[in-house]
């Protein structure tokens, strides 16, 4: 989402949305209501902590509750991100809140930070799994039980659908078909 948004203009009808959806999906990992599901901050490289504080801090503040005393600065210039705004042209005033936009800059860092994240959790995963599971099984996709706290992964051998993706599975779209 941050390598879209360096090439997208602000004023783009999806940009705003993207912009939500960056910091929700971010920081879902490391707000599991389930503590043991939730990715540890120490695997943040120091040189990436401010940029995954801004992340966090927004996503509690602004995009996932608005808190109009949220008090989050920008982490380059330290002014206020929650702004009250007045529009006023042709003799006419509109009320507004301003808009976050991250700097070129910042979305760069958010993007180095997504793929180290991503690197380090499909490593320590690959770790888990080999920890649990004793033999490779045959080739195909499987869906992993999540609830196997010191117990062995129950696996599950799934078929994909070429329908929607590769990985999308096929009693997943059951299941979204029986809902229309």
């Amino acid at each position: 989402m941050a390598e879209q948004l360096m090439v997208m203009k602000n004023i783009e009808a999806m940009f705003y949305p993207l912009m939500v959806s960056l910091h929700v999906f971010y920081a879902r990992p490391f707000k599991h209501p389930k503590k043991s599901w939730q990715i540890h901050e120490d695997l943040i490289p120091n040189n990436l902590l401010s940029a995954h504080s801004m992340l966090i801090n927004l996503r509690d503040r602004i995009f996932a509750h608005n808190d109009k005393k949220s008090n989050v600065k920008d982490s380059e210039t330290d002014v206020d991100l929650f702004q009250l705004v007045l529009y006023a042209a042709n003799g006419e005033m509109k009320p507004g809140a301003q808009l976050i936009f991250h700097s070129e800059n910042h979305l760069k860092k958010i993007y180095s930070l997504c793929d180290v994240l991503y690197v380090t959790c499909m490593e320590k995963a690959n770790e888990v799994l080999m920890k649990c599971i004793d033999d490779i099984p045959e080739e195909g996709i499987y869906r992993i039980t999540t609830d196997f706290e010191s117990k062995i992964p129950l696996l599950i051998k799934s078929e994909t659908s070429s329908e929607q993706s590769p990985w999308h599975l096929k009693e997943t779209m059951r299941r979204e078909q029986d809902q229309n």
